[in-house]
């Protein structure tokens, strides 16, 4: 992506999420905060002011995703009177799980990139089969029926084309999509491939950029940029000796949240301290004593914080979360 001038104009988009998605990992042994726990919410006033410092002259849109989900759902069932005549596919497990006229279909894909973090292809999320299976099982579930395709947010379009081009490989026709919101450049490529009915619940105009608040902080689910590789079954997660992916979170000492989150340098470092001392202070609350073997193996869909540029081998599993973010924290000065 660009960066963000400070001069420019336009919406910078900051999803709220991490509360959300933290409720689905729920082992017995651990507390984990809830959803209205005054954690998230400083967490939250507190990223919205190092980013508007950060982009001066840019509107910073804040959108709690939970409440995204719930209008995005309120457009499928104005739309769908019967379920069982036609299918609702999501590719996102928060709106599928939420819903209990839902089916569940769901579709578990996630862009995978390389040691570089650059793109190299579409794969399933950690945790998850094939791209090639989980299409071919969904077609057989969907028998026939038209679709409904549903997305919480849409920036280049290319993973919606993707998803389409599967899917009329395989005979199934979608008459409409669903995108919580979406930049008119994903607009203009949807429009390019895609002729049926295409509603944004949430219209945004001039959109810069878009940061997920997941992917600031380590050790959640679907945080970071996936570490992939070419295999038999397509592209795939690059898998530990534990079985364990790996993934880059945007902030720094991991990732290029400058490059990937259109953010100046100055305030890259700032805004990672915050989202490091936030994930500190989380996983002190969780299990102070944890170690990062066992919460990856409480939830396989969370990844193994990996570095740019660094041996992907070097954490230890038996090494304690909290000691290994607060070290992370030090290199930060």
């Amino acid at each position: 992506m660009q960066s963000v001038q400070p001069t420019r104009h336009g919406t910078y988009v900051v999803t709220y999420d991490v509360a959300s998605r933290l409720q689905a990992f729920r082992p017995k042994t651990i507390t984990i905060p809830r959803p209205d726990d005054q954690l998230f919410e400083r967490f939250h006033m507190s990223l919205f002011q190092k980013i508007q410092q950060a982009l001066p002259g840019i509107t910073i849109d804040t959108i709690e995703m939970s409440e995204l989900r719930r209008k995005i759902w309120e457009q499928v069932e104005s739309r769908v009177t019967d379920i069982g005549q036609q299918a609702v596919l999501s590719t996102c497990p928060e709106i599928a799980d939420l819903n209990p006229k839902s089916e569940g279909l769901l579709l578990n894909i996630n862009r995978l990139f390389n040691t570089d973090g650059q793109l190299i292809g579409h794969g399933p999320r950690p945790g998850f089969e094939p791209p090639e299976k989980q299409y071919d099982d969904l077609a057989r579930k969907i028998a026939g029926r038209s679709v409904v395709l549903i997305e919480d947010g849409a920036f280049s379009g290319g993973t919606l084309r993707y998803v389409l081009q599967e899917l009329n490989g395989r005979d199934i026709t979608v008459t409409a999509i669903i995108i919580g919101f979406c930049c008119t450049r994903a607009k203009f490529v949807l429009g390019n491939f895609f002729k049926g009915e295409l509603v944004i619940v949430h219209p945004i105009e001039n959109l810069l950029d878009w940061i997920p608040d997941h992917d600031l902080i380590p050790f959640i689910s679907n945080c970071g940029r996936v570490l992939g590789e070419a295999s038999s079954n397509g592209f795939m997660p690059v898998r530990s000796a534990e079985g364990f992916s790996y993934a880059y979170p945007y902030v720094l000492p991991f990732g290029k949240i400058e490059e990937w989150a259109s953010l100046p340098i100055e305030g890259a470092r700032d805004l990672s301290r915050l989202c490091l001392e936030t994930s500190v202070e989380l996983f002190s609350r969780v299990g102070p004593k944890m170690t990062i073997g066992e919460l990856l193996e409480a939830n396989p869909r969370v990844s193994m914080p990996i570095e740019i540029g660094a041996d992907q081998a070097k954490v230890a599993p038996d090494t304690e979360v909290v000691g290994f973010l607060e070290t992370m924290l030090k290199r930060l000065g």
